[in-house]
């Protein structure tokens, strides 16, 4: 039968014996338009909206790269270009908004953001965020 979720992970002993157990999954590569992908990075984009006290909001102008990783729940590491939109932060609609054209408002940025989510127990957070 196949199952809505994955599977668990498999726990193995750490070398030393006293540390905790640690989870194995490796990196995939996950599609841009993946849904998982796309909640992730809605909510990094959101974080950093609020984080930012940029009077403009951003979003997302290039994903250059998206990796996941099945843990207890799944782990996205979004390597993007953010830009500097004509919004407002009080505006609502941010897919419609356009990015400023002039090379001094533009203001594009290289991010790296790890979010965490746990699909079936309705939690999501960002673990990183780290922009140059």
């Amino acid at each position: 039968p196949s199952f809505p979720y994955p599977t668990p992970p498999v726990l193995l002993p750490a070398a030393g014996g006293d540390r905790p157990p640690r989870l194995l999954g490796g990196l995939l590569d996950a599609e841009e338009n993946d849904e998982g992908v796309q909640r992730a990075l809605r909510f990094a984009m959101s974080e950093y909206n609020k984080a930012s006290n940029d009077k403009y909001r951003s979003r997302v102008a290039e994903v250059l790269q998206a990796r996941k990783q099945i843990v207890s729940g799944v782990k996205y590491y979004l390597n993007v270009k953010v830009g500097r939109t004509t919004c407002t932060k009080s505006s609502t609609e941010i897919q419609d908004c356009e990015f400023h054209s002039t090379p001094e408002l533009a203001k594009h940025i290289t991010c790296n953001f790890v979010v965490y989510t746990v699909p079936w127990l309705n939690k999501i957070s960002l673990l990183e965020n780290k922009c140059q």
